[in-house]
């Protein structure tokens, strides 16, 4: 299915590799002109569920910071992945990504000694040249660069994540929020990191795009008032101990499986987010990070997981508890009061933190909407995901056919209604086309139209056709 989708994904231009004309670089992807629309869809649909459902701001700020912001949060020390090269061949390798492929089971939590252990243990050798392994050791993950000139010149890094710069800006944040708790800042960007050894296509990028949520909460009061709405979701839970439950949310947070309501909230909150992205729920699942996993930040985790019938586990949303320890850090650096006042109490607000990729649930997205039934191909899109709500057929190109189609497709646009207009190939060879992009709806103008203001609508998913007068194309394509 990974290939298929894959060389679909690059004739109809929704992603393919960059600089492919000089032979590629590992960990970098291009959005095309379909897979650009679908991303911003997906950035979109994020925004609604957290600026207009949870009320929270939205912030932008700069991909490259000062080298003191990276010390304060703790990433130039602890920003690490597990490292072993060939002494062979010297091709670097993710120590615990060659330890994983070979039990068949996650890694992510096993340290340097009990790396080198079982890769001896194993008789893992290099997957190139076969040689041997050298030592297991951490490795900065982080990009580092210069700005300005000769001796004025200052250290900063690409960002590894949006998180921190939200941090910075947090008592500017607390005056335009009113000095109102919980606080919620989005902030969806570029993010960077240079990973060792990309692979699994969007999975693992080296430059990827966040959207990152922080909550700025009392210490005190993690609770949700709209816990209700997702009490009810039931899903697959699987805690830190690797114990399996099926159950409600609810019922994880009364039995204390997900000890923090708030974390139970927003991960019911995201499961809901994926549905209505059209991934598939019966494939996702929550997982609780191990002690010995968990980042250097957090003091619980929770993730959810895609279980891709391609590529394996895809992590999609991690939901973390980071306390006071960010706000805390850079309070220390910079001498910033982070403390802040609210009925009398003076603390640092504790900071409830939703960190979604984008590229991974794009591309779990993608899977999951690809349909291939009898030689047909194409991805069933929700409309609000889709690259285009409409695609404008003229039945031939002669006979005042295509200039009625045109008149239509420009009141289409006069609405807003992000549509196409085709009229080269077979009507066949178009629907084809418009379905290989996902486009939920196919208007096709005939000699009827010229007489009675009638068009035919395809609906892509069961390929129904029904006569419908053209002042209606609008409330027959909404959703």
């Amino acid at each position: 299915m990974y290939h298929k989708i894959m060389e679909i994904s690059k004739r109809r231009g929704i992603i393919y590799p960059s600089f492919e004309i000089y032979g590629g670089l590992s960990g970098f992807y291009d959005y095309g002109p379909i897979g650009s629309r679908i991303k911003q869809n997906i950035e979109n649909l994020i925004r609604e569920f957290y600026l207009i459902d949870e009320g929270c701001m939205e912030v932008e700020c700069p991909v490259l910071s000062p080298e003191d912001v990276w010390i304060a949060s703790g990433h130039v020390e602890n920003f690490t992945d597990k490292l072993t090269e060939c002494t062979k061949c010297g091709e670097p390798y993710r120590a615990d990504h060659l330890v994983e492929e070979r039990l068949q089971r996650s890694c992510d939590h096993m340290g340097i000694s009990e790396l080198n252990d079982k890769i001896n243990e194993l008789g893992i050798k290099c997957p190139k040249c076969g040689g041997k392994l050298d030592g297991v050791y951490d490795y900065n993950l982080m990009f580092k660069t210069y700005v300005g000139p000769g001796k004025y010149k200052t250290s900063v890094y690409l960002r590894p994540e949006t998180a921190q710069t939200t941090y910075l800006s947090f008592k500017r944040l607390w005056e335009i929020g009113r000095k109102k708790l919980p606080l919620g800042a989005l902030q969806i960007g570029r993010s960077f990191r240079n990973e060792i050894s990309p692979r699994q296509g969007m999975v693992r990028l080296r430059e990827f795009n966040q959207a990152e949520i922080q909550f700025f909460v009392d210490p005190d009061k993690k609770e949700s008032p709209r816990f209700d709405e997702v009490k009810g979701i039931k899903t697959k839970i699987i805690d830190k101990n690797d114990k399996t439950f099926e159950m409600t949310i609810g019922e994880a947070v009364e039995n204390n499986i997900i000890g923090i309501q708030m974390i139970a909230y927003l991960l019911g909150k995201s499961l809901l987010l994926f549905k209505r992205m059209g991934i598939n729920s019966d494939l996702l699942k929550l997982r609780q990070h191990k002690d010995n996993e968990r980042a250097f930040y957090s003091v619980d985790t929770w993730d959810v997981e895609y279980d891709s019938p391609s590529l394996g586990r895809i992590e999609l949303v991690g939901v973390s508890d980071r306390t006071d320890y960010d706000l805390r850090q850079h309070m220390n650096l910079s001498g910033e009061n982070m403390h802040v006042e609210v009925n009398g109490r003076k603390f640092i607000p504790h900071v409830i933190e939703v960190a979604y990729g984008i590229d991974r649930p794009f591309y779990c997205v993608i899977e999951s909407c690809f349909r291939g039934d009898n030689g047909r191909v194409y991805f069933s899109f929700p409309p609000n995901i889709a690259p285009y709500r409409v695609a404008v057929f003229p039945l031939v190109s002669k006979d005042n056919l295509p200039m009625k189609s045109i008149e239509i497709f420009n009141m289409l646009r006069k609405r807003r209604i992000l549509s196409i207009y085709d009229e080269s190939g077979s009507i066949g060879r178009r629907y084809a086309r418009a379905d290989e992009i996902g486009i939920p709806f196919c208007i096709t103008v005939d000699y009827d139209t010229l007489k009675d203001d009638t068009v035919t609508i395809r609906y892509r998913d069961t390929k129904e056709q029904k006569r419908i007068q053209i002042k209606d194309i609008p409330s027959n394509i909404q959703y």
